[in-house]
């Protein structure tokens, strides 16, 4: 059974909670402010200040109603993305005990977290969980069709400079240069996209992952004493996040 470090999909859920309540607070910040507009027209004879107040209410409470609706969407997505990060755990579980999972590697960054970071004899794997329905497929330029439709984002390029990110902070920690494969981890997907058509990311299903995982053919499995550093690396990286609330570290201890 796999070594497991952190709990998976903490960072989605706390983005889902944030986003919710500043969604709520904006609310209540855009109710407060029209009813301390109307208390002062209350005051007020014309019939023009009460257009007035009408004029500015009604569209910055249609305005208001938009962005909550939007936030609120986004915050279910997120919920959805957190469940699929977990769902993925008890497969990850039968790896063998050579293996160990960092979950939830949050670096804080503007490219975000790792939903899971695989070390063992195989190689490095940074694992992306999609918890997406139906077909997934390449574009022709490197990029993902879900369904046919391009994605909002350009999730491989972010995706690999988030790796590249990670990469280069283990190896400050450790003098080591471990490739790290990018993977992207379908739930409930029809994976249609070859190896090859989205760059350096491998896409695959979750019933697939660990045969993945093991069968991976790397140019020389990692010694023992390369994979101690680098989970000491990564468990340091994680702590050091956490312990700094979210902020980037600015000094770290040489593994």
């Amino acid at each position: 059974m796999a070594q497991f470090i952190g709990i998976a999909g903490d960072f989605q859920k706390e983005k889902a909670i944030n986003r919710r309540l500043n969604a709520l607070m904006g609310f209540f910040m855009v109710f407060a402010a029209i009813v301390f507009v109307f208390g002062y027209i209350a005051g007020k004879t014309t019939l023009l200040w009460a257009f007035a107040a009408l004029a500015v209410a009604i569209p910055a409470l249609w305005i208001m109603e938009r962005q909550v609706d939007k936030q609120i969407r986004r915050a279910r997505n997120e919920d959805n993305g957190a469940a699929g990060e977990r769902e993925i755990i008890p497969f990850l579980t039968s790896l063998p005990d050579t293996f160990t999972v960092v979950s939830d590697l949050d670096f804080a960054d503007s490219f975000g977290n790792i939903d899971q970071l695989v070390i063992g004899p195989t190689g490095v794997f940074a694992i992306d969980v999609k918890n997406w329905r139906g077909t997934v497929t390449a574009d022709g330029k490197g990029e993902l069709l879900q369904n046919g439709k391009p994605t909002d984002k350009a999730l491989v390029r972010t995706f690999t400079r988030r790796v590249m990110d990670l990469k280069e902070r283990l190896k400050a920690l450790t003098k080591l240069d471990p490739y790290i494969q990018c993977v992207f981890v379908f739930t409930h997907t029809q994976v249609e996209a070859n190896w090859g058509t989205t760059g350096a990311v491998h896409c695959i299903c979750i019933e697939k992952v660990v045969d993945y995982i093991n069968k991976y053919r790397c140019s020389k499995p990692l010694p023992a004493t390369d994979i101690l550093r680098l989970v000491a690396a990564a468990k340091a990286l994680k702590e050091s996040i956490a312990g700094q609330g979210m902020n980037k570290p600015t000094e770290a201890t040489r593994i």
